[in-house]
């Protein structure tokens, strides 16, 4: 079996990917501005008259060293910037991950010398198949307001917003019910979701983007293998010091001589030292 096979026996099939999967999602959005723009109306309400062409995988990092973030989904009116992720699984660290795409959106978007006010409405979209906050709600909406008093907003004109495809039965209107049915393996009965349908199987008729599907996926497996590997690496070699710690201290209440059980444990002298302190201190 060569190597390119082994990738998609390890990962999703190409026939089988959805438009709730990262590559197809993605892609879509950004080769469909139209779609986009439809997408982002019927989620937030409003009314986009001019959408910047989207980027998918857009990578921002505004300082050297600094963590750099990858937008799923990067789109711009003129007025607003918007961020569209899927999340397909649960995890806690979204609203802090929410946080930093804020703040680089922000860096990035403010050149030197420019009044503050030029900061442009900012919307971080998260469409997730599970509720993540487990409180049952459809959406939730978040922008700063006073704890004092809760009807005072701050009007920093930065908002967050977490989807909850699960309950699409309780969203506000019939277009939103249809689309997150629809990211969630429903049927598609809308005329949007019929669109996004018919996006999705010409894609998947596309080689080219079957191509890169497989680089894609290809290159997030070995960043899986080296993180994987790293890690247990990592775990190894931290037990290996733990060991030499408990070893150290159990020579030390039988009195062994500290440069003795430096040499025998590999741990420093001062480490030793160290622990001889915290030993007598018990």
């Amino acid at each position: 079996m060569n190597e390119k096979m082994k990738v998609m026996t390890k990962t999703k099939n190409w026939e089988n990917l959805t438009f709730a999967d990262n590559f197809l999602f993605c892609k879509i959005l950004e080769s469909e501005p139209e779609l986009c723009r439809q997408l982002l109306e019927i989620l937030l309400h409003i009314k986009i008259d001019r959408l910047e062409t989207p980027q998918s995988e857009k990578t921002m990092q505004e300082l050297i060293g600094a963590k750099s973030v990858r937008f799923d989904v990067y789109a711009e009116d003129g007025e607003q910037i918007f961020d569209i992720e899927i999340q397909t699984t649960k995890k806690k660290n979204l609203p802090k991950r929410a946080r930093y795409y804020q703040s680089i959106i922000d860096v990035g978007n403010l050149s030197k010398g420019e009044n503050y006010t030029k900061l442009k409405d900012t919307y971080i979209i998260f469409l997730c198949l599970n509720d993540i906050f487990e409180k049952g709600l459809p959406v939730y909406f978040f922008e700063n307001f006073c704890r004092q008093d809760k009807n005072l907003k701050l009007d920093d004109r930065a908002f967050k917003v977490f989807f909850n495809a699960s309950m699409y039965d309780k969203m506000t209107t019939d277009e939103e019910k249809a689309f997150f049915k629809f990211l969630r393996g429903g049927e598609a009965n809308s005329d949007f979701t019929r669109n996004i349908e018919e996006k999705v199987t010409r894609a998947k008729q596309n080689a080219e983007l079957r191509r890169q599907y497989m680089t894609w996926q290809q290159t997030i497996d070995e960043e899986k293998e080296i993180a994987r590997e790293e890690g247990f690496n990592d775990g190894f070699n931290d037990g290996i010091q733990q060991n030499a710690i408990s070893t150290a201290k159990m020579m030390l209440a039988d009195s062994v001589a500290t440069e003795q059980i430096a040499k025998w444990t590999s741990l420093p002298l001062s480490q030793v030292l160290a622990l001889k302190e915290e030993v007598s201190q018990k």
